[in-house]
């Protein structure tokens, strides 16, 4: 299990992706976590972050935003992460057809 301390000194040696501020929300004693790559903010109590490992923590600050996108262009796939903004406005503008 974590503890705070180690915790925070995780995070804070991660400062291109996090910012932690040690502080109460709704009367519970912990720290608040923004994940700069996801751009969410989570508050973890003392329990929690008692109760639970480093890697789940650190999950939990995804907020479900931590996907992946695929698509399947003339045989083959391709992450959508990798693709320049061109080709990214270009499958915004794509339209479904059925029946073809």
């Amino acid at each position: 299990m974590m503890e705070k301390k180690e915790f925070v000194e995780f995070l804070k040696s991660d400062v291109q992706n996090f910012e932690v501020t040690e502080a109460p929300h709704n009367g519970s004693d912990g720290v608040f976590v923004k994940n700069k790559v996801f751009d969410t903010e989570t508050h973890f109590t003392n329990e929690t972050i008692n109760e639970m490992e480093l890697k789940e923590l650190i999950t939990a600050t995804h907020h479900g935003k931590n996907i992946e996108q695929m698509t399947r262009v003339t045989g083959y796939f391709s992450k959508i992460s990798k693709w320049n903004k061109g080709k990214k406005g270009e499958l915004r503008d794509r339209h479904r057809v059925d029946g073809v």
